[in-house]
C-alpha cells in the first residue's frame, strides 16, 4: 500500500546544519503554498494510502486555519484506508495547545517532534529556535491533547556533545515515557553555516571514537529501556514502529507532494521544482528517473540493509524473479566471511559490528 509524503517548507528560522529546502516566509506565501500543494494533491484524487507523514521545515509553524487546509485537501483526494498512521512533524517551539488539539481532532495519530538535545548549550551551538524546557513542554503538551504515539529525534555528534551529556539527554529522554526515538549523527552539510563554522576552526565537533561510544550507548540504554531497534538509527516501545518510514526502507510506493518532493511509483522516482515561485505557480517541474533492474535491486538490497530484521530473499524473489544469493554473490561471500552480514532463516542482516561499518557494505551491493 502506497505512502503520502506532504512537504511544508516554511521554518522560524533556518537552522545552522540544515540543507533542507526550507525557509521563512510572510503569511501570504504560506498562503499561495498551500493553494499549490492542494492543486497538485487533485492530481492524485483517489489515490489510497495507509500512512500520511507531513514534514518540513516545521510544518507546526502554519496557522490553525492553514493546517485545517492541507489536511482537509489530503482527506478530499486521498482514501486514507482504515488504520491509517497520520504522522505531523513538529519544532518545540511551536508547540500550542490550540493546535495540538485540532491535529489531533482531525485525525493526527502520531507526532514526530524534533527536540535533538536536552542540552541547552548544543541546541544553542546548533541554532535550534527552541530549548530543553520547550521540548519538555511540547510533550507535555501532546500528551495532554491525546497523543499517545511520540516519537522524537535526538542527535549525536553535535558540536561540544561529550557522552556524559548525551546520557543526560537519552536519560530525560526515556523518563518521557514515549513510544519512538530516533537517534541519528549529525551529519555536515556543505555550504550550511556550521560546515563555515567547522572550516574555519571555530567550532569542533566530537571524534569518531565519542561518536561511536555514543551510539553504542544509545543502543544498549534503549534496548534495557524496552525500546526495540528496528532499523540502524530508530528504536520504537510496543510496537509503534514508523510504518510510513518503513516504506521507504521496504522499498514501496509513495507518492510526495509539496516543494522538492520524492515520489516513487512504480519503476520511477520523481522529484518536484525546488523553486517555491515555480511551485506556487502551479509548476511542478518533475524531473523523472526511471530505474533499472539492476537500480531496483540494488536500492532493495541496500535500503533493506538498514533495518535489523534485513532482507527477505523470498521477497526478493518475488519481487524481481531472482535469487538474491546469486545476484550478491561476491559482497555476500565477503561480508559474511568476516562476520560483518548474518544469513540465517532465509534473510540476511547486519551483524552488530556490522552495522558500525554499514555504508562502506552498503556500496557493495550496487551493481
Amino acid at each position: 500500500m502506497k505512502g503520502l509524503y506532504v512537504h511544508i517548507p516554511f521554518c522560524i528560522k533556518k537552522c545552522a546544519y540544515c540543507d533542507f529546502n526550507s525557509m521563512s516566509a510572510p503569511d501570504g506565501v504560506k498562503e499561495s503554498y498551500v493553494d499549490a500543494l492542494i492543486y497538485e494533491m487533485s492530481e492524485y484524487k483517489g489515490t489510497a494510502v495507509d500512512t500520511v507523514y507531513i514534514g518540513g521545515g516545521t510544518p507546526t509553524v502554519l496557522s490553525v486555519r492553514l493546517l485545517e487546509r492541507v489536511i482537509e485537501g489530503i482527506k478530499s483526494n486521498f482514501v486514507l484506508l482504515p488504520n491509517t498512521e497520520f504522522t505531523v512533524e513538529m519544532n518545540p517551539k511551536t508547540a500550542d495547545k490550540e493546535k495540538l488539539s485540532r491535529l489531533y481532532q482531525m485525525g493526527v495519530n502520531r507526532l514526530s517532534i524534533g527536540v535533538q538535545s536536552f542540552c541547552d548549550a548544543e541546541l544553542s551551538a546548533l541554532g535550534r529556535a527552541h530549548n530543553a524546557e520547550d521540548a519538555l513542554c511540547a510533550i507535555a503538551l501532546a500528551k495532554e491533547a491525546g497523543f499517545d504515539n511520540i516519537s522524537i529525534d535526538l542527535m549525536s555528534a553535535i558540536p561540544y556533545q561529550t557522552k556524559e551529556s548525551f546520557a543526560k539527554t537519552l536519560e530525560t529522554a526515556i523518563a518521557q515515557d514515549i513510544s519512538h526515538i530516533s537517534c541519528y549523527s549529525l551529519i555536515l552539510e556543505e555550504g550550511t553555516p556550521l560546515f563555515e563554522s567547522v572550516k574555519k576552526g571555530e567550532v569542533t565537533l566530537c571524534d569518531e571514537d565519542t561518536e561511536r561510544e555514543i551510539y553504542e550507548y544509545a543502543v544498549a540504554e534503549l534496548r534495557k529501556n524496552g525500546y526495540e531497534q528496528y532499523e540502524i538509527s530508530n528504536f520504537a516501545k510496543n510496537g509503534k514502529k514508523s510504518r510510513h518510514n518503513l516504506k521507504y526502507w521496504s522499498m514501496e510506493e509513495y507518492v510526495g507532494v509539496g516543494l522538492s518532493a520524492h515520489s516513487f511509483l512504480g519503476d520511477t522516482r520523481f522529484s518536484n521544482t525546488a523553486d517555491i515561485s515555480e511551485y506556487t505557480g502551479h509548476n511542478f517541474g518533475r524531473e523523472r528517473t526511471v530505474l533499472s533492474k539492476n537500480d531496483m535491486m540494488s536500492e532493495f538490497a541496500f535500503l533493506g540493509l538498514r533495518k535489523t530484521d534485513g532482507i527477505s530473499k523470498k521477497d526478493f524473489f518475488d519481487k524481481f524473479s531472482a535469487d538474491f544469493d546469486a545476484v550478491f554473490k561476491k559482497p555476500l561471500e565477503k561480508f559474511i566471511r568476516t562476520g560483518f552480514l548474518i544469513d540465517e532463516s532465509g534473510k540476511i542482516r547486519l551483524s552488530h559490528e556490522g552495522i558500525s561499518v554499514s555504508n562502506q557494505i552498503m556500496c557493495e551491493f550496487l551493481l
